[in-house]
């Protein structure tokens, strides 16, 4: 973890016959040239996704990449399938969460790819299918007006205090419970849960307006996201944040599609996205950064503490989990 990388020199490509060889990065970037756009399907708002593309266009100019913005994991899932259906192709770089990428993986849609040849270590790349391009951190955010630094919860037993009844809010998902049973097993987690929804926390479908809420003295605390808690932070509010320890996580991963019409264009964007140099530009540019690359803020943030989320072949296992801890979380209310 938090191994730096460099762009490969070399890697394996699949060739239109269907065969493998070796070539060059610059072999790979002048047959990426050749070819159509990158098509990149991702939730990044277009303001933000420009910036990335700025940063990669600077490097590899005559590579052109059109990014779809496709926001959550069911769009990016649903649309692949039926456009591999509808007209035999669909987007080249494809990027989500664990469990809708390993949907696709299972109906056969994405490209194995020796992530090694693309000098991408192991730690990063959990199976031969997808790669790791940032992550929603959960933290804990206070409003400083209202809560001490002193006494902001450093522990989960600390936020689960009954201290925080009437003074929290949470997203309408129980997903960091969830996540947190990856480590912490299952019984732990449902018995938090259950203690969570005792405080009677404010649920937000959102996390932005959640951070907001907190940032304007709404609610005292908030379970919520680093990256949706950074555009309050950054305007001045009177806002903190810090990571419980043990940190839930959701890693969004890249993979290449097996129906895309530019493999060589894919595999030099995740390259590059994989690189020190991308990896900041596309945390600077969205707020979620790669954990496992030292040099990212977000790595930096949650540096020394235990991570917990679920391998993505398990996630058959956390839908379901989710599903029931989302149903218990609901009982307190209607979200805003």
């Amino acid at each position: 973890m938090n191994t730096p990388i460099r762009l490969a020199t070399s890697l394996l490509v699949c060739a239109a016959a269907g065969t493998v060889h070796a070539q060059s990065m610059a072999e790979l970037v002048s047959a990426a040239e050749k070819k159509p756009a990158v098509t990149w399907y991702e939730s990044s708002p277009s303001e933000q996704a420009d910036k990335v593309l700025d940063a990669f266009k600077a490097k590899y100019p005559n590579i052109k990449i059109k990014h779809t913005r496709l926001v959550g994991g069911n769009a990016l899932a649903v649309r692949t399938v039926q456009e591999i259906q509808a007209r035999g192709y669909t987007g080249d770089v494809l990027t989500g969460g664990a469990d809708h990428m390993w949907q696709l993986k299972e109906r056969g849609h994405l490209s194995s790819v020796d992530w090694s040849a693309l000098n991408i270590p192991k730690e990063m790349a959990p199976n031969a299918y997808m790669t790791s391009t940032a992550a929603s951190i959960y933290v804990v955010s206070w409003n400083t007006k209202k809560v001490s630094d002193a006494e902001a919860p450093t522990t989960w037993e600390q936020l689960l205090d009954p201290k925080w009844t009437n003074r929290i809010g949470s997203w309408v998902r129980a997903a960091a419970f969830a996540q947190l049973a990856a480590t912490q097993g299952e019984a732990k987690a449902t018995k938090d849960l259950e203690r969570f929804v005792a405080l009677k926390p404010m649920l937000f479908k959102s996390t932005f307006p959640l951070a907001q809420a907190v940032g304007s003295g709404e609610i005292d605390l908030g379970l919520g996201f680093y990256h949706s808690t950074l555009p309050p932070l950054n305007a001045g509010a009177p806002i903190k944040m810090h990571a419980l320890d043990v940190v839930p996580m959701h890693i969004i991963y890249s993979a290449i599609s097996k129906d895309g019409k530019n493999p060589e264009g894919a595999r030099v964007l995740l390259s590059w996205l994989s690189s020190e140099e991308g990896a900041l530009a596309y945390e600077n540019a969205t707020g979620r950064g790669n954990p496992m690359l030292a040099k990212t803020k977000t790595a930096q943030f949650i540096a020394g503490k235990k991570l917990s989320e679920w391998a993505p072949e398990k996630s058959g296992e956390l839908g379901t989990l989710n599903e029931r801890y989302n149903k218990m979380l609901e009982t307190v209310g209607a979200a805003r």
